[in-house]
């Protein structure tokens, strides 16, 4: 397991890391994303977009998923509404995770207990108002 930590200071800190986290990121990787509402979850989809190429970003709370026409193509997965890891397949949300693009899961904690293989996860810890560390690992 490899992991990093990082200090972001505001909102373009968090979406600057995450544009030139796009670098570490490769068709077929799955990325989990923890922390509590307003941590900066979302910022940081929106800075991998950007450094894919897309610029209009929004959060898929509602939707659940948003694809954005990238290369590759970019799933961004939001799991705040449901409410057992039952509903995930219920969706069939589980075709996006295991397909070409870059799955980024946003609610994580809420999926199954189970080996999903090969995966990052990014954890968003408040350190104050606009301070967050963000915990980086990469996992097999």
């Amino acid at each position: 397991m490899r992991e990093r930590k990082t200090i972001t200071r505001n909102e373009k800190e968090t979406e600057e890391l995450g544009e030139s986290f796009i670098k570490e990121l490769k068709a077929g990787d799955i990325v989990f994303l923890f922390g509590p509402l307003g941590a900066g979850k979302t910022t940081f989809v929106k800075g991998v977009a950007k450094g894919l190429g897309f610029e209009e970003v929004s959060s898929p709370s509602f939707v659940m998923i948003n694809i954005y026409p990238t290369v590759p193509t970019l799933y961004h997965i939001d799991l705040y509404r449901i409410k057992s890891p039952d509903d995930f397949k219920e969706l069939g949300l589980e075709e996006f995770i295991f397909g070409e693009g870059i799955a980024i899961i946003e609610w994580a904690d809420k999926l199954e207990k189970i080996d999903w293989g090969r995966r990052i996860e990014i954890t968003f810890t408040p350190l104050s108002e606009n301070e967050r560390e963000v915990s980086i690992k990469w996992l097999e």
